[in-house]
């Protein structure tokens, strides 16, 4: 009997080992699913076939501005994983930003420096990814001797369109110098279509990397209007990205600058206007004043001077009436009506 005892007991006990250990395991793998689901929601990663060329190692750097997209050294890269055996990598995004940035991922040469981009050409080692703090981007290539070369991305549209525009700027007809009018039909033909994406696309970084290889600043005056609406569009975007595209448009006057110039314009003509008429009246002062006689001209500058009638006739040795006289003279030859008009007549 108290054997039979022990017997469940024992059985017993092992039951609910077994039923903790079962709980314990299915904890870890669900814990370790949702571990893995989220790496893969917050994650760059791909499969790559790579040609004994490689090193097997991607970096990762932060683009801030388009001008920076060709742009290359050690400070801008934000890290880096190696390739494993079968061509995998991955990079999480978890620290970024939460908004959209640009970023490129590139693969150096072996025995090349890490900070080494070679642009064209099937040895481009890289290419430009939109991401953000969620990303989850998968890309894999098709070919080792091209590397990025018509490359599958997934779990992001816009990097798909991004891409789609690199091809259209990057373009085969681009290594065509030899045909000068077929290059430059071709390109107005690209860039009357870039100029579409731009407008219809709904992503701003991918809108923006159209329009910035639109050569909208050689086109500016041709497509005015079009440029007005598409920033008027974008206006409450205040992105890097953004804030350098409006620096490289001509900048439009404000209401108060405006005002500023109107008023300036107005005061310039208003004194060039007044000049030219005192100009006028002094070119008539003096040619009356060389119609005045030798003696006239004595007493002109006496009265200039402030001198009475009394003054003037004893200063010039004449009589009182022969003063007045001249002073009268002067009076009419000049048009003028008093010796306060003959002092003004001096200012002009």
């Amino acid at each position: 009997m108290s054997s039979h005892k022990i017997n469940i007991h024992h059985i017993n006990f092992s039951f609910i080992w077994l039923l903790g250990f079962g709980l314990f395991a299915s904890n870890q793998y669900c814990f370790s699913q949702s571990e893995s689901k989220n790496e893969l929601r917050q994650s760059i990663r791909g499969k790559l076939q790579l040609d004994s060329i490689w090193e097997p190692v991607v970096y990762l750097s932060h683009i801030r501005t388009f001008n920076d997209m060709y742009t290359m050294s050690n400070q801008i890269i934000i890290a880096e994983t190696k390739v494993d055996s079968i061509g995998r990598f991955h990079f999480s995004t978890e620290a970024f930003p939460k908004e959209d940035n640009l970023y490129r991922i590139h693969l150096s040469k072996k025995e090349a420096p890490a900070a080494s981009l070679i642009i064209g050409g099937k040895e481009e080692n890289h290419m430009f990814l939109i991401a953000n703090r969620n990303s989850s981007i998968s890309i894999s290539n098709t070919s080792k001797n091209r590397l990025f070369f018509d490359c599958k991305i997934e779990g992001s549209q816009p990097n798909v369109d991004f891409q789609i525009i690199h091809g259209m700027v990057n373009g085969d007809f681009q290594n065509e110098p030899e045909n000068n009018l077929r290059k430059a039909f071709i390109n107005k033909t690209v860039y009357d279509n870039l100029r579409h994406v731009a407008d219809t696309a709904s992503h701003p970084i991918v809108s923006l990397y159209a329009l910035m290889n639109s050569e909208f600043e050689t086109t500016y005056l041709e497509h005015k209007h079009f440029y007005e609406d598409y920033l008027e569009k974008w206006k409450g975007e205040n992105s890097r990205y953004f804030k350098e595209l409006r620096t490289k448009f001509p900048e439009e006057p404000s209401n108060s600058k405006l005002w500023i110039l109107v008023s300036a314009a107005f005061f310039f003509v208003l004194g060039y206007i007044i000049n030219q008429l005192f100009s006028t009246k002094r070119k008539q002062v003096n040619t009356h004043l060389k119609a005045l006689s030798v003696q006239e001209q004595k007493v002109y500058v006496l009265l200039e001077g402030g001198k009475s009638n009394k003054e003037i006739s004893e200063e010039l040795n004449i009589g009182i009436s022969t003063t007045k006289s001249h002073v009268s003279s002067i009076y009419s030859k000049l048009n003028v009506k008093s010796r306060k008009d003959i002092v003004n007549l001096n200012k002009l």
